[in-house]
């Protein structure tokens, strides 16, 4: 077994069904390494993470796919970000006050009322400053992210789709099929019987969380599918890669001016900025501010 981070995407010859299998553990314990998020939490997260990537992985686009969770449980809000290349990030918002325990699921975190929304938006490359996003937002559905995920493609995509996803502290994993649009009978060798789809579907459910925590996507796929003989396509890499920088939170300390930079490290005793998405903090000192304006190109004043 290898800890190589490995997305795999394969296809079953003369059948509508498509698939691939995830795996991470380098890439899933940068994602955390300043995170503190609860265990029950980081399944969660993780599991967001595993299908946001799967469900990036099909589409033939340009651009971030953001998967957005707004629950009423004591997660407020959980956002996974997968961009070109397969670069991940993700960030959870916790309501204050409400205990968390380790044995919660995606119901009891996001959706204990009832009240939960799941969203995917499409955010292209070369989208124009003021031009929205695609977005598709369905109530929260089920007791897993899967089942959400599941019901977010069904409803607003209708794509009827099968995910399988589980992730503790070493590993987020996962694995989905799909059955592709009707091709209007331009391949006679690709039939759409649902003899095939439910013969795929009925092997792909022997998988264990187990399983797909310690084999690699690999593994997965010949232990389930050698029978099938699917066509794979080349395995790639996910990796974690945030935006931020110390550079754009010195460009946001620059924008405040210096006079009200001061004043913040004045009355808190520095300027410290975190990010929501790696949880890396940049701390300035008042030293520090002063350096940023030294070069006479910064506003003295608001």
């Amino acid at each position: 077994m290898t800890q190589h981070d490995t997305l795999l995407r394969f296809i079953f010859k003369n059948t509508p069904v498509k698939g691939a299998s995830v795996r991470l553990t380098t890439a899933w314990k940068a994602m955390r390494q300043f995170q503190k998020w609860p265990l029950s939490v980081t399944r969660l997260m993780g599991e967001m993470t595993a299908g946001s990537l799967l469900l990036a992985s099909s589409l033939k686009f340009e651009g971030a796919l953001i998967m957005q969770v707004q629950g009423d449980g004591p997660v407020r809000l959980a956002i996974v970000e997968v961009r070109n290349g397969l670069l991940v990030r993700a960030t959870v918002k916790m309501h204050e006050g409400e205990e968390v325990s380790d044995t919660m699921g995606m119901k009891e975190l996001l959706n204990a009322h009832g009240r939960g929304r799941c969203a995917i938006m499409l955010d292209p490359k070369d989208r124009r400053e003021g031009e929205p996003l695609y977005q598709g937002v369905v109530p929260l559905t089920g007791e897993s992210i899967a089942d959400a995920l599941m019901g977010y493609m069904e409803q607003s995509e209708q794509i009827h789709t099968k995910l399988w996803l589980t992730a503790d502290d070493s590993a987020a994993s996962g694995l989905m099929l799909q059955k592709m649009p009707d091709f209007g009978g331009k391949d006679e060798n690709i039939t759409s019987d649902e003899e095939s789809l439910n013969r795929i579907e009925t092997l792909a459910s022997t998988i264990t969380d187990d399983e797909l925590l310690e084999l690699t996507p690999e593994e997965v796929t010949h232990r389930l599918f050698w029978e099938e003989a699917p066509d794979y396509f080349e395995p790639t890499e996910p990796k974690f890669a945030c935006t931020c920088s110390r550079e754009k939170v010195e460009a946001m300390i620059r924008n405040l001016g210096e006079v009200e930079a001061l004043q913040i490290v004045k009355e808190e005793g520095e300027i410290k900025v975190t990010c929501d998405f790696c949880g890396r903090t940049e701390r300035f000192s008042a030293e520090d501010v002063v350096k940023l304006f030294d070069d006479g190109s910064a506003i003295k004043n608001n």
